[in-house]
């Protein structure tokens, strides 16, 4: 029988782990969206999914134990902006992108540079 644990050799992995995304919901009034996270900042977050909101669509944005009012400011293919109503707090950033692997660049918002 076998049983969980090391398995011969050293209990190493022959594949590495990749990654998973951090997922985030964006709930509309009337569809609730599931997207990755690609960006996130104090006043906005980036998201990747085959069906998000759509431009100018109000949203309620939740990650992790995140919550945030917001607005789809920008949507182009499988990627939309939200732009929240109220700064996160940093410690709140800060554990999204670390859960998310994502760099940290003071003062940059996932805004800048968008249409």
């Amino acid at each position: 029988m076998h049983s969980f644990g090391k398995s011969e050799g050293g209990g190493r992995r022959g594949a590495q782990r990749a990654q998973a995304p951090v997922l985030a919901v964006a709930s509309t009034a009337v569809n609730v969206h599931r997207a990755a996270i690609m960006n996130v900042s104090h006043t906005g977050a980036q998201l990747s999914a085959p069906d998000l909101p759509g431009e100018g669509q109000d949203v309620v944005f939740r990650a992790d134990s995140v919550e945030a009012f917001g607005k789809v400011v920008w949507a182009r293919g499988n990627q939309c902006g939200i732009a929240f109503q109220s700064p996160l707090a940093s410690q709140d950033v800060e554990r999204l992108r670390r859960a998310a692997n994502l760099p940290t660049i003071p003062g940059l918002s996932v805004l800048d540079g968008l249409p």
